[in-house]
This record gives structure tokens, C-alpha cells and sequence, in this order.
């Protein structure tokens, strides 16, 4: 699986090295989030349970 381009939903973090690209790593249930410039972690979301 590849990480892919993507707008981060208003629940996950913002990147710690001010960049605002995001990529998203779609695995099953969960989708996760990680900063495009630094790759730091943002979370995750599972899908279905969405606030």
C-alpha cells in the first residue's frame, strides 16, 4: 500500500514542522495520516466511526 495525497479530516493533528500536505495510507478499516513534508504521525480514523 502507498501512502497518497490527500485533504486530513478536522480530527487529525496538524503537522509538527508547519507544512500543510498530507497523505493518507488507507489500510482496511483504518485510514492513516502522517505530514507529507516531515512524515510525522497526524492519527488515524476508523472508518465508520467519524464524529
Amino acid at each position: 500500500m502507498e501512502w497518497t495525497r490527500t485533504q486530513a479530516p478536522s480530527q487529525i493533528n496538524s503537522c509538527d514542522c508547519g507544512g500543510d500536505s498530507v497523505e493518507e495510507l488507507a489500510d482496511g478499516l483504518v485510514r492513516r495520516y502522517r505530514c507529507a513534508e516531515c512524515h510525522s504521525g497526524l492519527g488515524d480514523v476508523t472508518m465508520g466511526h467519524e464524529p
